[in-house]
């Protein structure tokens, strides 16, 4: 298992995994908005090839893996702090993006796109992100 110094140092180390599996799908990963979109493409893939084939660990790996890369889109963008916290009504700790009062479970997230399927979609996630945090009009977030 990995030790890592800090939360930050472990997101990014999952994060860079995310950029070098996306080559494995012919996809050049580059931590921007529209990125968002291709690994959506990649989660529809491996939720395909998924069924019956992968241990728990694996699944857990491929969460935190693909949630960092998806956290650290949104922490770049909008900020925030990672931590790991409890997740709420649960009895597990996860990955948790803290931006602006708000919390995010980008791994939680993952791992819903990938056992509930297309209804989960991580881009109209993001958009749903960008929605609440991004200035409005005259410059006050909503």
């Amino acid at each position: 298992m990995e030790t890592h110094e800090s939360v930050d140092a472990m997101v990014a180390s999952y994060a860079e995994k995310a950029v070098a599996a996306g080559h494995t799908y012919s996809s050049k990963l580059d931590y921007s908005e529209d990125s968002i979109q291709t690994v959506e493409k990649i989660l529809a893939q491996v939720a395909h090839e998924l069924p019956g084939k992968s241990a728990p660990d694996d699944l857990s790996e491929l969460c935190k893996m693909w949630g960092s890369y998806l956290g650290e889109v949104v922490r770049r963008r909008f900020g925030g702090e990672w931590t790991i916290e409890t997740y709420p009504g649960r009895q597990f700790a996860t990955l948790t993006l803290n931006i602006k009062g708000n919390r995010l479970f980008p791994s939680m997230k993952v791992h819903r796109r990938l056992t509930e399927g297309e209804n989960e979609n991580v881009w109209s996630f993001y958009k749903m992100i960008k929605t609440k945090l991004e200035p409005a009009p005259g410059g006050n977030i909503q």
